[in-house]
């Protein structure tokens, strides 16, 4: 069981009203929104970012190629 302040729940209440649901219906609907967009969230800041694109690594290798050091 899940406590809701009283304020909020009533808010709820109205807008699962207007949105045609159980105020049940409304709260879940919420919270799979919330937990999707979090684990959004979580799933991007795991991903190692790319620390050089295709265009740098380019640059680099015709740099170490204009020194000498690729052929």
């Amino acid at each position: 069981m899940v406590k809701i302040e009283k304020k909020i729940l009533k808010k709820l209440e109205k807008r699962a009203k207007q949105k045609g649901k159980t105020t049940d219906q409304y709260i879940n609907y919420i919270l799979k929104q919330v937990v999707e967009r979090l684990d959004k969230e979580n799933k991007k800041q795991k991903e190692p970012e790319e620390a050089y694109t295709e265009e740098d690594e380019k640059k680099v290798k015709e740099r170490l190629r204009s020194l000498g050091y690729l052929d």
